[in-house]
């Protein structure tokens, strides 16, 4: 009887764990909330033996999966500012302690990006963000913006496409292609290693890495002046956090009612 009850406070502590970190997050760019579920614990079965009238022992955490779910657009003047309508992640890493770019690549839809003062596109985490050099190669590269030309002309305006081709124009010179963003796609995305700061690392449940361009069949494309919101509804969120205290008390209180019972047979 102990362990059911406490099986129940136990999940419903974790639910709302979950939904806290959600509910804390609601602002953040391109959060993706999570979604906890929960399993009967039945004793001495398995769940191919476990029948329609069997009774439970309590319950136990299944499983906790991120939504995949688009968050809405909002408009965010400059042109480093981007975010993803459709399918598709940016492709990133962590620089190594010396400032060059890991091997290690990790992937997030929060497009709030800038330029480093070598010019180096960073993440909103000052991650270094990989493309390619726009002309057809396939090599990943670090993403940069020279400041100035080759003849010391410096850099006036920057525009980038839909594709994520990144157009720069130097002087009153014809606008000039310095790279195109590369766009990451998995079979599952909502299987990826959280790493926090809505950044994302490869998993094995998620399926193999597709790297691609914006615009491509399977991939979404780029808006710029526009960043994605977080996907959480926080009417939903509250609407669960209640419904889980509203466990845990109930829990706490047949808990409760279960001592006093032990306490009256035990005089």
């Amino acid at each position: 009887m102990f362990g059911t009850i406490l099986s129940g406070m136990s999940t419903s502590m974790f639910e709302i764990s979950v939904v806290s970190n959600n509910v804390a997050n609601a602002g953040t760019t391109a959060f993706k909330k999570s979604n906890a579920s929960f399993a009967d614990l039945y004793s001495g079965s398995t769940p191919e033996t476990v029948t329609r009238t069997s009774t439970g022992v309590g319950s136990i955490v299944e499983q906790t999966r991120q939504s995949s779910k688009q968050g809405g657009m909002m408009e965010r003047d400059g042109v480093l500012n981007m975010a993803l309508a459709g399918n598709g992640l940016f492709v990133t890493t962590t620089p190594n302690p010396d400032g060059t770019p890991s091997e290690v690549l990790s992937f997030t839809r929060d497009g709030e990006f800038m330029l480093d003062q070598d010019g180096v596109l960073r993440s909103s985490t000052n991650d270094i963000v990989y493309g390619y050099d726009g002309l057809g190669g396939t090599e990943l590269q670090a993403l940069s913006v020279p400041y100035q030309d080759e003849n010391g002309v410096k850099l006036t305006a920057l525009e980038i496409a839909s594709d994520g081709r990144m157009m720069a124009t130097y002087g009153s010179e014809a606008p000039k292609l310095i790279g195109q963003l590369a766009i990451a796609v998995f079979p599952n995305t909502t299987a990826l290693r959280q790493l926090g700061m809505s950044r994302f690392q490869e998993s094995q449940e998620a399926g193999n890495l597709m790297l691609g361009v914006a615009g491509q069949e399977g991939f979404g494309s780029i808006l710029t002046g526009t960043l994605e919101s977080s996907n959480v509804d926080l009417t939903s969120e509250m609407t669960s956090m209640i419904r889980a205290q509203q466990q845990f008390s109930g829990s706490s209180r047949i808990l409760q009612t279960y001592t006093d019972m032990v306490e009256k047979l035990t005089r």
